[in-house]
């Protein structure tokens, strides 16, 4: 409310000083207790010394709210300002998150909710095999400058070991960056086939499926929107003894062991308001990954690109879309390489299937209405800023997803392959702070198949 007074009150200045051009004088910053003052100043689209008129400022300050605000730093943040003699002097108030979160892990090891309740509920509620417990160590904002350290230490059905330290700034004009990461899966019972757009599993007693990597990211940021990554990847598969194994291609290898390389290069441009759950702003990425094979012939060179974008389209309605492709020069993929949708991408209403194959594009749209515009309420018992203030707000949608997967080597089984996909439906989505969202939806696909989906992450 305070940031809707504050544009008024420029729009009615901007019919008073015109286009004469007024002078930043000042930038004081209030509540980073932790976040160093240069972090908050390298996220905004002015700087001290600026000259600017008011319809500039305006429009500058509202850039550095949505920027900031995809920055895991703040759950709040506000800006105000003063003008006097034609010098502008700007105040932004924040309060910070809670950055460190040792998460004790306990969670499903399926593709979704849907599928991992239906495989309980099919064990007459005995089996829980499919779960994962942990502890997960997250530090965001680590020393003060946006860096991110995670550490990971996961057993269970799919166990996961991770060190990722992201650093986003390492020179002077804070426009490089770098990313280590080292982290290893290892399972017991996993999927090595798709048939009639099923996982088909394979179990060994003795022997597992490891996928061990190691890989170094330089970023270069020149811009606050735009950043470029080149990343060098080195991924080692293991997978135990088993001839059925190597019949299926599972691997590129006549051995039990794969390795591959892999450089990539992705560009992305960022201007969404949010990324767990945005309503304005837009997302654009192109990914160049090349694959050569360590001890074998295997190469691939794939491209995938996407275009994200939302709009406001009255006073509590909003309409989004995405387009992303992929397209893979390799027809002939080992299984470990050739996956598509019903992973981390996937239609609505189709969470059930997985359709594998080395193209594919799909589109998603949804219009929304803002049943609870986002609400602020204090939280009793908690002293500390960063838990005593809260918000929710609540959207209801009506969305709509296409898309197709082509796969020229696929089983026969594999209907959804190489075919038409259509979906629609409805969803209430509830959304809270720290990046908390919660999806219920309601939808129909092609094959007139309803279903009743519960998601935590953004569709698009």
């Amino acid at each position: 409310m305070r940031f809707y007074f504050f544009f008024c009150f420029t729009i009615l200045t901007s019919f008073v000083f015109g286009q004469n051009k007024m002078v930043i004088s000042e930038i004081s910053i209030n509540g980073n207790k932790k976040t160093k003052e240069h972090t908050i100043l390298r996220e905004l689209y002015f700087a001290v010394g600026d000259s600017l008129n008011a319809k500039e400022l305006v429009e500058k300050i509202e850039q550095s709210k949505k920027n900031i605000e995809t920055q895991w730093l703040f759950n709040f943040i506000d800006f105000d300002f003063k003008i006097q003699e034609q010098k502008i002097a700007i105040n932004i108030d924040v309060v910070e998150r809670w950055y460190i979160w040792p998460y004790p892990i306990l969670e499903i090891s399926e593709r979704n909710f849907n599928v991992f309740y239906d495989s309980l509920k099919a064990s007459n509620y005995s089996d829980f095999s499919k779960l994962n417990y942990g502890i997960f160590l997250n530090i965001y904002n680590f020393r003060g400058r946006n860096e991110l350290l995670q550490i990971k230490y996961r057993k269970g059905h799919k166990e996961h070991y991770l060190f990722d330290y992201y650093i986003p700034y390492l020179n002077q004009s804070k426009a490089i960056g770098l990313n280590i990461v080292v982290e290893q899966f290892r399972m017991k019972t996993f999927h090595f086939n798709t048939v009639n757009n099923q996982l088909e599993y394979f179990t060994s007693n003795e022997a597992q499926f490891k996928d061990f990597k190691k890989s170094i990211t330089l970023q270069y940021k020149p811009k606050l929107i735009f950043t470029h990554k080149l990343s060098f990847e080195n991924s080692v598969y293991t997978i135990p003894d088993d001839p059925s194994l190597k019949e299926m291609n599972f691997i590129e290898s006549s051995s039990n062991k794969f390795i591959v390389n892999k450089v990539q290069y992705l560009l992305e441009n960022e201007k969404r308001n949010s990324i767990s759950y945005p309503t304005e702003g837009g997302y654009n990425m192109l990914q160049f990954d090349f694959y050569k094979g360590i001890d074998n012939d295997f190469q691939n060179i794939s491209l995938i690109a996407k275009n994200e974008n939302h709009f406001r389209a009255g006073n509590r309605f909003f309409y989004g879309y995405s387009l992303k492709g992929k397209v893979n020069l390799n027809d002939s993929l080992p299984y470990v390489l050739n996956e598509s949708l019903g992973f981390e991408d996937y239609l609505r209403g189709y969470e059930y299937f997985v359709i594998d194959g080395g193209k594919y594009i799909f589109s998603k749209t949804a219009f929304k209405y803002s049943l609870i515009p986002k609400k602020l309420f204090q939280i009793p018992f908690f002293d500390l800023d960063q838990f005593k203030k809260s918000y929710y707000s609540v959207y209801l949608s009506i969305f709509a997803d296409m898309g197709i997967v082509y796969d020229k080597y696929t089983d026969p089984s594999n209907k959804l392959n190489n075919n038409f996909l259509f979906s629609q439906g409805v969803s209430l989505d509830f959304v809270t702070y720290y990046d908390k969202l919660f999806r219920l939806e309601l939808s129909k696909n092609h094959l007139n198949e309803w279903g009743i989906f519960l998601h935590f992450s953004n569709p698009f």
